[in-house]
């Protein structure tokens, strides 16, 4: 069983790194452009808030689609059905974390506010499922390794949102 989670977590790292990939390019970069332009969404609210960039997205799909070529390269170590599957990984990531903050941007959560299970999964579940519709369900999937990768990725999620803010890279440590 441990070696079905190594490989699901190698399978995943693309939508990982592509989730983490624009907290530090923001960083560097110190000037984005949202995705929303600014624009509110018929409830006066935000469409996505200044969170969500067009630099963040870039970068991000970027980030998880190199590190998922060079597991490919490196013997397909993701074991990915193609080598475009690590950048279908990292698009559905990106498209996981831009739905999670519309969602919390509809039901009234500012940037940076807490939604447990939507700020830590939703970037996975959406990555699987746009892989899944495109390439099948990995063979690596059953419903416990399922639950063990969903336990593993709140808990990295938390600890590496909470490096990120010691290093001064995020404004909250969540």
């Amino acid at each position: 069983m441990l070696g079905k989670i190594l490989s699901a977590l190698l399978y995943v790292l693309p939508a990982y790194v592509a989730n983490a990939t624009p907290v530090p390019f923001a960083k560097i970069l110190k000037k984005t452009t949202p995705i929303d332009g600014g624009r509110s969404a018929w409830d006066g609210r935000r469409i996505l808030g200044d969170g969500k960039s067009w630099e963040g997205l870039f970068s991000g799909i970027a980030g998880g689609t190199l590190i998922g070529v060079i597991l490919y390269l490196a013997g397909n170590l993701g074991r990915f059905r193609s080598i475009s599957e690590p950048m279908i990984l990292s698009v559905g990531a990106m498209i996981g974390d831009i739905f999670g903050s519309f969602i919390k941007r509809r039901i009234g959560l500012e940037r940076g506010e807490l939604a447990p299970g939507l700020d830590q999964l939703g970037f996975l579940i959406i990555a699987l499922i746009v892989s899944a519709a495109i390439y099948g369900v990995p063979d690596w999937f059953d419903p416990m390794i399922f639950a063990c990768i969903l336990i593993i990725t709140v808990i990295l999620h938390l600890s590496t949102n909470f490096i990120a803010y010691l290093l001064k890279l995020k404004d909250r440590p969540y």
